[in-house]
Formats: structure tokens, sequence, C-alpha cells
């Protein structure tokens, strides 16, 4: 949403005391201990799924797919303590932001990018920019080329003119624009072509259709997914699945392009009369590390959050676009900043995984309330480049209702695993801290999977001396206690 030209180890460590996530197996069984011994208790639905031979996603490239909104130009908001904007960017451990080509030029914008760039952090910025009624829109390839050509991740299309621009012809104006940024960039106008993709316009999820085909000039396409105060994975046509199903079909022609998020969150104006529902700052929380999971396991190449720090204070909690942050006005941490950035800790790599295969299976996984809050059980399984596997589990549950404006807690699901072979198991709650709450080692384990997610780090189990690997079938927990195979 652009204008027109323009932390809890104390929880965690009482959570692991009140009751241990990571529990032996009462049997070599999983889906006994999760489901009952007759396959299920009553009222209670239980399932299954086998991955065989999964082959896990790098962790170091899931870390890649996670960006945020910026407006380093906006110098009368709080991106104008651009030393507190590099800080907080270096300490969420984001690599990736999106921003806004700046209409003014000025030298201070590029500078910014630049040294960004220097540091890592690479830019998806907007290159072209509607322009008052019978002014041909703005395209800004030419500072990209001359001024941020090394700092660029990808150039993107007008954002939103089905918005911005709503009453013009904004469909053939969107196009023009479209298909002269996507000839400078490739071509050697103002320069060396640039090797970065061109994305097109993020248009809104009901006028998708009218912007027609555009694979003729764009490597990929956009799509804003808000969820609108509820889960990330939200059905309909305004949910993200839907959304870069849409843009695929009738913007590419069906085909697998890449499709970017460029934006998408939560605001937590509380008392606001708009009707974009906000969303608790604990709901925000929890959906944010999900929200970068279900993006990524569905195939989106990157997600941005819209935006890092909320642009100024606003203590009513009424003004929508000043409460997007991950970070309060005053640059103080809220909830999901450090969700995320524990989530991007845990998970980050310096190198990039082996991507060995690893069987294992899931029980318990549907939801047991039917069409209640709680949800079914995701999963989604990584691995780092020290060979550690990292298995994501969450329930698809809703934990705010946007209509009451009140927070939702659901009961936990108690979720079997079983994996190929024994091995060292740890648990990370990573909404709550980057703290391991239990360690065990095992073949077969059951986990209270709740709203947040669930990181279990899996990490080959040493062989005693002069016994080879294979022959190591049995597992003791950290406190010495027989567990399952």
């Amino acid at each position: 949403m652009y204008r027109p030209v323009k932390m809890a180890i104390v929880g965690a460590l009482l959570a692991v005391l009140a009751y241990p996530l990571l529990r032996n197996a009462a049997t070599s069984d999983p889906s006994r201990d999760a489901c009952g011994a007759t396959g299920g208790e009553s009222g209670r639905l239980c399932s299954s799924r086998s991955v065989v031979g999964s082959l896990p996603v790098d962790a170091r490239a899931f870390v890649d797919t996670i960006g945020v909104n910026t407006h380093l130009f906006y110098v009368d908001t709080a991106y104008g303590d651009y030393a507190m904007v590099r800080q907080r960017l270096r300490e969420l451990g984001i690599r990736h932001i999106r921003d806004g080509l700046d209409p003014g030029r000025t030298p201070l914008f590029f500078k910014r990018v630049n040294d960004l760039g220097a540091a890592g952090i690479k830019s998806t910025l907007i290159a072209c920019r509607v322009e008052p009624p019978g002014v041909p829109w703005t395209t800004y390839v030419e500072d990209a080329k001359r001024k941020v050509r090394s700092s660029l991740d990808a150039l993107e299309g007008v954002n939103e003119p089905d918005l911005v621009a709503a009453g013009t012809d904004w469909v053939r104006s969107a196009r023009r624009c479209q298909r002269e940024m996507h000839h400078q960039a490739k071509h050697d106008t103002h320069g060396p072509p640039l090797r970065v993709p061109v994305l097109g316009p993020a248009i809104q999820a009901g006028a998708v259709h009218r912007l027609g085909e555009i694979s003729d000039r764009a490597d990929g396409g956009t799509i804003h997914p808000y969820a609108g105060g509820m889960r990330p994975s939200r059905p309909g046509a305004y949910g993200f699945a839907s959304q870069m199903a849409s843009v695929r079909k009738y913007q590419f022609g069906d085909a697998r392009v890449p499709v970017y998020a460029t934006e998408t969150g939560y605001h937590d104006a509380m008392n606001t009369a708009s009707t974009h529902p906000p969303a608790s700052q604990r709901a925000i929380a929890i959906y944010m590390p999900r929200l970068f999971l279900q993006h990524a396991k569905a195939g989106l190449k990157r997600t941005f959050a819209y935006e890092l720090v909320d642009e100024h204070p606003d203590p009513a909690l009424t003004d929508v676009e000043l409460n997007y942050g991950l970070f309060e006005s005053d640059w103080s941490y809220k909830p999901s900043a450090t969700a995320l950035a524990n989530t991007i800790t845990l998970l980050n790599s310096r190198r990039r995984s082996p991507r060995s295969r690893l069987r294992y299976s899931l029980s318990n996984t549907a939801d047991p309330d039917g069409p209640g809050s709680r949800g079914a059980v995701e999963d989604m399984l990584l691995q780092k480049g020290d060979g550690s596997y990292w298995l994501a589990l969450w329930q698809d549950s809703t934990v705010w209702d946007e209509n009451a404006r009140t927070d939702i807690r659901n009961a936990s699901t108690a979720v079997g695993v079983t994996l190929d072979r024994s091995m060292t198991l740890t648990n990370y709650r990573p909404t709550e801290s980057v703290t391991p709450s239990h360690r065990v080692t095992a073949r077969s384990f059951t986990v209270d999977v709740g709203d947040d997610v669930l990181l279990v780090r899996m990490r080959e189990s040493p062989a005693p001396r002069g016994v080879p690997r294979a022959a190591v079938s049995g597992a003791t927990t950290g406190r010495g206690s027989r567990a399952a195979r």
C-alpha cells in the first residue's frame, strides 16, 4: 500500500515447566498415542499421511523468500532514521526489501538503496508510477540502471493501478508503462540490459483478468494477498492460492511463471472504522511465520510483509495505514517482529543444504473440530547446510475473530511423528524465543502442535564407537529413560 507519488523467554520456560511439547511415544505406534487405542477417541477425527523419501526445502532458500516493504524516501516518517532502518533489517535477518524508485530522484534515496545492497540486502523496486489524467505514466528504468544496478533484485510494474487510478483507463496506461519498462530493462536503452526479472503490476484480486496477457512484457507476476484479519490461508478469491492461480491464468496463459506476493500482512489499528479489519498483536505474531511458510510451500517466489515500521505514532489506533509495521514508530519491537526474527535466526544457514531425503509419517493431522477454528495440522520439512532437518508444524487455525475483534485460543493437537531412523530431536517455539524447550532421541515421538509454528530440529544420532549406525535401533531421552524405537 504505497502512497501515490508521494521478547518472551520467560514465557517459553514456563511453558516447558507446565507441559513438555515433545514427548516420548508410549508405544511404537505414534498413531495409537495420538488417536487412542482404537484409532480415534470419541468425537475426534484421526488421520495420517506418509511422506516417502521427502526432499526437504533448502532452509537458506526459504529464508530468501522473506522480504519486507520499506519507504526509504519518506524522510518525514520513521524511515527518516535510516540508521534504525538498517539496524532493524539486519537484526531481523531479512535480505530483501521492496520499495519504489523515488520520483524526486533524490541522491539520498539512491545512497540508501546502495548501502543496503552492499550489506547484502537487495531491492525490488517499483519502476512505473501513475501520473495525473492525460499525462503518460512515468518509468524509472534509467535510474535503476545508472544509480542502483548492483543493488537490484527485480523491477516491478505500477502499484495497484486499479485503485490508484480508478476511474481512468488504467488498463491501457498500465500495459503501456509495463511494455516500456520491460523494453528499457531488457535492451541497451540507458545502459546495458539488466539481469534481473521484470515483474508485472499488482492488481487487486477482482480485477486481475482486466489487465490481460502480459507474458511479452513481464517475467513474473505479483499479488497482494492481504488476509483482512483472517488466517494466512484464508479461502476464496482473496486468498493467496486463488490470486496466484488467477495471475498465471489471465496474465501468463497458465504458464507456471514465478509469482511474488509484493505486499501482504496485517495491521493492528484496533479502533479503526475501516472495512479492512485489524488483528491483535498476538494474532499477528502467530500468523506471520505461518504466512511465510505457507507462501513458500505453495510456490510463491518471494513474499514481502507490509511494512517494516509504523510511519507515525497513532495513539488512538484508528489509522490503518499507520499500523502495519513490524516495529512501532519509535522502532520498538512488536511481537510479530520478534516472531519473524526468531524464525529466521533458527532457519538461516550460511551455506546451502545437501537436500538429502528423509522419510517420515504424521498421524492425527486432521482438524478434530471439523469446521471449527482449530484447523488441520500443516507441515513443511527443511534442511540446513549442516545437514540438520527442521520440521515445521502448525495448526492451520484461526486465532482472531475479525468480527468480534477478540483473540481465539485453540487446544493443541497431539501429532505422532515416525522417522525412518532414530534421530536427536530439539523443540523450538519461534513465536516465543529461540531457546530450545525440550530434547529427546527417538525414532517415533509425539508433539503437541498448537496455533503457532513449532520447529523440530532433527539431527543424526551419533553411533557408539565400534557400532555401525544401522545397528543403533533404540534411543534414550536426555533423562536416560527408554524411548520408542
